[in-house]
């Protein structure tokens, strides 16, 4: 999915079996940054992988960037803040 704004989310800091991450929560699914791109058309390019793996993903403009957030199952999450 990609949003015109971070507007429709919720900053969430939440610590996973990876470590402490920034996070998102829309629609009341958590997720975390992933990398940011140059243009909208490499995010979309970047998510394909894992959109075929059945991963959700969105992507959000970052100043002159996009950031693809990628969803973190429930049950990865350590901590929510």
């Amino acid at each position: 999915m990609i949003l015109n704004s971070l507007n429709e989310t919720r900053s969430i800091e939440v610590i996973t079996i990876a470590g402490r991450e920034c996070g998102i929560v829309f629609l009341g699914k958590t997720f975390v940054a992933d990398k940011s791109y140059d243009t909208l058309d490499h995010a979309i390019a970047a998510s394909k992988k894992d959109l075929d793996l059945g991963v959700a993903v969105v992507i959000t403009p970052d100043e002159d960037q996009f950031r693809v957030w990628v969803l973190v199952p429930d049950q990865m999450i350590l901590q929510a803040a």
